[in-house]
């Protein structure tokens, strides 16, 4: 009884169709399925498994002099972008993590004032020194210039140093001179002075130059920081946030009109970034220009996206039932981030139509889809936008495409061989599935070889339709024949299922 009802089990499991199949990407299952990311990067780090995120990284549209990303192993592998300055870590610098950093993979974190064990103070800080060919590389004349960084202090302790750069030089007429460049916190705020950068054409008379900014900074706050310098009005900038909050003429009265001292630098500059300072740093450049570009988001407002393989669902006219989505969607902003499935399926993985968005349909994640949405090959695409801020984006963690294969029938079963005169007979029970479409005989003169060609019927496989019994004339008698034989559905084109058992029989000369 248990084996009749086992047998009934699975003639109703057969009947109903093929089992739900998933296929995943993202997760413990990796994202080598994806094909084509734009605007988005997988970040791996401070997760059991990576994630795929909108990119924080800015493309160059303007060739600064000198970038530090931080985006690197570790402190030990800081370096210019740019090539045009060496870069030294020390010893209490740090990298910080991707989720730390306000842009790209990393920061530079600073821990403040290294003790060695003898007692004696460790460098602290980055040191950058300028090569050749870099803007602030000895005797350069400077025309215009910007620097702008990311700032995230954790206290904002008065006389922390953010920046300094000094060097020395000679005057025309001989003086010996000790040139700086200093950005420190004040008052919770940012200070910068200029001492004796500035000189007039002739080189006898030199400026000091003091700029404050007027909002004060909030610790453990990303902020934007911009000192620019245009050589054309001899005007020099502090902005905050894209905001100016001191404004300074390099002139002798320090106000618009009269001759404009100009930069004139001397040997052996050098810039130490972090100095005895707490908190993270992040995207330092010099660029060798007046720069007008305002403080960007943090991620672009247009998003990013990532679109799958072709990927092979195993049978043509395969139903993708859902696609789910786990995303992590942080909540900032009055419209936070999101992200926007769609979806294409084809037979034939060439015949795509790469800029065709009509190809594409929306869907949700999570939502059963139409009868519409069939194919062997299945591309989805993930759109990922930020919220309305630029400030925060989505996660995506995995993705799972949810889908019924369109598998062949299986075979018959109990079949039977008869042998006849010339002929064999061949009976069967008819292949439980609800797709039916009918059968192929295959047949041959040697086992699992169906390469027969004897039959008046034609040759190996023959198409009998939705028969259960046929009978194969115009066989040789005296030679043994085999047979197997398979159900097919009706896809176009059909999906032949797998073989039934062999049987075989011998025609033989029958008494009349």
């Amino acid at each position: 009884m248990k084996g009749q009802l086992l047998v009934l089990i699975c003639i109703i499991s057969l009947s109903l169709g093929a089992e739900e199949q998933v296929l995943r990407l993202g997760g413990s299952a990796t994202w080598n399925g994806v094909e084509t990311m734009a605007g988005v990067e997988i970040e791996t780090q401070g997760q059991p498994y990576s994630a795929v995120t909108l990119s924080s990284r800015k493309p160059v549209t303007e060739l600064p002099d000198l970038w530090l990303t931080f985006d690197e192993a570790g402190p030990d592998r800081f370096a210019d972008s740019m090539g045009h300055y060496t870069v030294t870590a020390g010893q209490s610098v740090l990298r910080s993590s991707s989720s730390q950093a306000r842009l790209g993979n990393g920061a530079a974190l600073f821990t403040g004032i290294t003790v060695t064990p003898s007692g004696s103070s460790a460098q602290t800080g980055i040191l950058i020194k300028p090569g050749p060919g870099a803007l602030f590389a000895s005797g350069s004349q400077i025309e215009e210039f910007s620097l702008d960084f990311w700032l995230y202090p954790a206290n904002l302790e008065k006389g922390e140093q953010i920046l300094t750069w000094s060097s020395g030089r000679k005057t025309a007429g001989g003086q010996s001179l000790f040139q700086r460049i200093r950005c420190q916190v004040a008052n919770n705020s940012l200070e910068w002075i200029f001492s004796d950068f500035f000189t007039s054409v002739e080189d006898n008379d030199r400026l000091n130059l003091y700029l404050k900014g007027i909002d004060k900074l909030l610790p453990r706050t990303w902020s934007h920081h911009l000192i620019r310098y245009d050589a054309r009005q001899g005007v020099l900038e502090y902005l905050v946030n894209g905001t100016i909050e001191a404004v300074i003429y390099t002139t002798k009265n320090q106000k618009p009109g009269g001759e404009i001292y100009t930069p004139k630098l001397g040997a052996g500059g050098l810039f130490i970034l972090g100095e005895r300072f707490s908190g993270l740093i992040d995207n330092v450049r010099i660029l060798p220009a007046y720069s007008e570009r305002g403080v960007e988001t943090k991620y672009a407002l247009s998003g990013g996206y990532i679109v799958t393989k072709t990927l092979d669902m195993g049978f043509t006219n395969s139903q993708v039932l859902k696609v789910l989505a786990d995303v992590g969607i942080p909540k900032e902003g009055a419209v936070p981030p999101q992200i926007q499935l769609f979806i294409r399926t084809i037979n034939n993985p060439y015949q795509w139509i790469e800029d065709e968005s009509d190809s594409w349909i929306p869907i949700e994640s999570g939502k059963l889809l139409g009868q519409q949405v069939r194919g062997r090959y299945v591309q989805v695409k993930v759109q990922l936008y930020p919220s309305d801020t630029g400030e925060s984006a989505p996660r995506l963690h995995n993705l799972s495409i949810v889908y019924e294969p369109d598998v062949p029938p299986p075979p018959p079963s109990m079949v039977q061989a008869i042998a006849r005169d010339g002929a064999v007979e061949l009976l069967w029970k008819p292949s439980p599935d609800r797709d039916l479409a009918g059968y192929v005989v295959y047949y041959g003169s040697a086992p699992g070889t169906y390469f027969g060609t004897d039959a008046l019927l034609g040759p190996s496989p023959i198409d009998v339709g939705l028969r259960t019994s046929i009978v194969i004339d115009g066989l040789q008698n005296g030679r043994v024949y085999y047979f197997s034989i398979a159900a097919y559905d009706k896809a176009s084109p059909a999906h032949i299922g797998a073989l039934s058992r062999e049987v075989a029989a011998r025609p033989l000369r029958m008494e009349r």
